[in-house]
């Protein structure tokens, strides 16, 4: 049934959740599995288990042994959106005590309309067949009929509310619409008073004054207003409902309409109806089969399917109508011996010669005094997905990887080629094998696997695999979980890429690394040595084990400009050429240039630098000698050119005199002046 409430989600889900544990009925959801999910107090109360106790089992711990699962039955309606209505059957209480209940199961639909689950609600009828028997024993002959509709009209669905302490209503479900005839709309925010009739003015006001006294109000018979102005008479039980902190925040209230027996007819005609309706709605195909395996009823979907009409459908075998008849007679045999079955793969055959791969799920119904009748089946068309599975198959098997799953065992479940190839066993023989056999180390393939089991998950799990003639293949296995469709995990999937290149390619560059004169280093974010050659060894003095995990600018004169070195790479992504001078341990100096680059992994995420360092010391020593050289040649120069023009300043006055002396010899005798001849 469901629940209108006008407030915020979270005090509309306590709401909820007060009003549906404080009802005298079982209420409980499911998973469409049957899986228990809620489990109020009437369920407590009716079956004897606790919340604790049931919470996670199947609903079929309560079917009594050698009887049949009716409760699959149920469950596949539900699944097919049907809504089973006061279905009358026995449950096996905690006790071992069978008691008689009459049940209604609905479906949940999430949001988008998906089913989730299925919600029942199950009231104790045990009081009742034992009058009932009371009577038949003293000659009152009753009507299998008119029980069937009394079971009915007793079981039929309640007015649950909710309203404030003060009686202000703030949530209506179905039943109260059905049973008030007023909507959720019309009434929420109004007083409950106005179904109170006039000659009754004081009463719900005295029931809630009780309830704000922290009393809880039980089947309290009295008269309620509907909106067309009719009386009904209703049993009455209303409850508080507490905030987490202890504080009355509202009362909820469940009311039985005790009119309504003459109405029972109706509601089983609308009840039959609907039900149709949904059956001939359906896209899969629906049919009932007797004892006998005769088809009793189909849908339009059924028609189709087959390309044949209903009337010469029904009286014929239902295994007819199958590429395996014999597979299909086994199929609803299984129903009537064990109660149900589930995803029973069938290929039907249409008339023209076409056909289409199903799976069917089936489940016996049954009168109302529990006698078996015929078996109700629902096939849902798997062409396309049976297609999906064959191409899934061939991209596995054309795999160049070795894929395997595992059961939680550790055996070997299924294979494609590539493990074939890499094992050198067919897949006959891998199969129903320990997965660890077939490796160099089989207690790190078991540990591999639990890790799978225990994480969910492993990425780049390294193992190597031993082929039957001794040769061995070097992989990386990335595996995970696979489910069933209820999420219970079935084994795991593991795929293995052969490395076996990648790693000889990767000794060889390590030999390379080895190999070389200069210095190579690797440094992380945060400046740590991660990785050195033997070059580096021998410059810092300091062995490999010593040198990981210490600060890269340790071993230089200048580690401060050392670290600004490694800071540049990261932020630049390189340096060319950057000086440094590298002191070993024996106080001993080196002059190098370190060229350098950050390295990533495959996802482009920096990981760290690498580092090579070029020894120029005695290139250094060279360029400082030539300097030196050069530096006394410019000096031997300097005195050249200060001598030379000294000289050349001495021969050009000597020019200057000897050219003044021509000049004056030159010139006329002329006496002196002041001198007499």
């Amino acid at each position: 049934m469901s629940i209108v409430i006008a407030q915020p989600s979270e005090a509309r889900t306590a709401l909820l959740a007060s009003i549906v544990d404080c009802s005298d009925d079982a209420i409980i959801a499911k998973t469409p599995e049957g899986v228990i999910t809620s489990w109020n107090r009437g369920a407590e109360r009716i079956y004897g288990y606790s919340a604790e106790e049931m919470i996670g089992k199947r609903v079929t711990v309560l079917i009594p042994p050698d009887t049949p699962d009716d409760m699959q039955g149920m469950l596949a309606r539900v699944r097919n959106g049907e809504r089973v209505e006061h279905y009358e059957t026995v449950k096996l209480r905690k006790d071992g005590k069978l008691i008689d209940i009459s049940l209604t199961v609905s479906p949940i639909y999430d949001p988008d309309g998906t089913l989730i689950g299925a919600s029942s609600i199950a009231r104790d009828i045990t009081e009742r067949k034992r009058a009932d028997e009371r009577l038949r024993a003293a000659n009152q002959s009753i009507d299998a009929r008119t029980a069937l509709l009394a079971s009915i009209v007793d079981s039929s669905d309640d007015a649950i509310t909710g309203k404030t302490p003060e009686g202000i209503i703030t949530s209506w479900n179905r039943g109260a619409e059905l049973i008030y005839g007023y909507s959720s709309s019309e009434i929420i925010g109004k007083p409950m008073s106005m179904l109170i009739q006039p000659d009754r003015p004081d009463e719900m006001e005295g029931i809630l004054a009780r309830i704000r006294n922290g009393e809880r109000v039980e089947h309290y018979e009295t008269v309620r207003l509907r909106k067309d102005g009719k009386a009904i008479a209703i049993s009455l039980t209303v409850s508080p409902i507490y905030d987490p902190e202890g504080k009355l925040v509202g009362v909820s209230s469940i009311a039985r309409d005790i009119t309504e027996r003459t109405r029972a007819d109706e509601k089983l005609r609308a009840a039959s109806l609907y039900a149709r309706s949904l059956i001939e709605a359906s896209l899969d195909p629906l049919v009932t089969i007797s004892p006998q395996g005769k088809i009793t009823d189909v849908n339009e979907a059924t028609i189709k399917v087959t390309g044949i009409d209903r009337e010469r459908l029904i009286g014929t075998h239902f295994s007819d109508y199958f590429t395996e008849p014999e597979k299909a007679r086994e199929g609803y045999q299984q129903v009537f011996s064990k109660g149900s079955v589930t995803d029973y793969p069938l290929t039907i055959r249409h008339k023209d010669g076409r056909i289409t791969d199903v799976l069917y799920n089936a489940s016996v119904y049954k009168d109302g005094r529990g006698e078996v009748l015929g078996v109700f089946a629902a096939a849902r068309d798997v062409t396309e997905q049976k297609q999906a599975s064959q191409y899934a198959r061939s991209l596995i098997e054309a795999s160049l990887d070795p894929l395997v799953t595992i059961s939680p065992e550790g055996k070997i479940t299924d294979t494609n080629a590539a493990s074939a190839v890499v094992t050198g066993l067919s897949r006959e023989k891998l199969i129903g094998t320990d997965f660890s056999d077939y490796f160099t180390e089989p207690q790190k393939a078991r540990e591999g696997y639990r890790q799978v089991f225990s994480q969910g998950s492993v990425t780049d799990y390294p193992l190597t695999i031993r082929h039957n003639d001794g040769r061995v293949t070097d992989v990386l296995y990335n595996a995970s979980v696979y489910k069933d469709a209820r999420g219970n995990v079935l084994g795991v999937f593991a795929a293995a890429r052969d490395v076996t290149a990648q790693k000889q390619a990767s000794q060889y560059a390590r030999s390379l690394v080895e190999a070389s004169l200069d210095p190579l280093v690797t440094i992380s974010p945060e400046g740590k040595i991660t990785d050195v050659n033997e070059a580096t060894i021998k410059v810092t003095g300091v062995d490999r084990g010593k040198l990981i995990g210490t600060d890269f600018s340790d071993y230089f004169t200048a580690p401060e400009k050392a670290r600004e070195g490694y800071q540049q790479v990261f932020s630049l992504g390189f340096v060319k050429d950057y000086p440094l001078t590298i002191r070993h341990r024996d106080g001993r100096l080196t002059n190098v240039l370190y060229n350098a680059s950050v390295y990533k992994d495959v996802r482009g995420n920096v990981l760290g630098v690498f580092a090579a360092a070029r020894d120029v010391t005695a290139q250094k020593r060279a360029e400082d000698e030539v300097a030196e050289q050069r530096t006394k040649e410019l000096d031997r120069l300097s005195e050249l050119e200060r001598f030379q023009k000294l000289t050349v300043g001495r021969e050009l006055k000597m020019i200057e005199l000897k050219k003044e002396i021509v000049e004056l010899k030159a010139r006329p005798h002329q006496p002196v002046e002041g001198v007499s001849r």
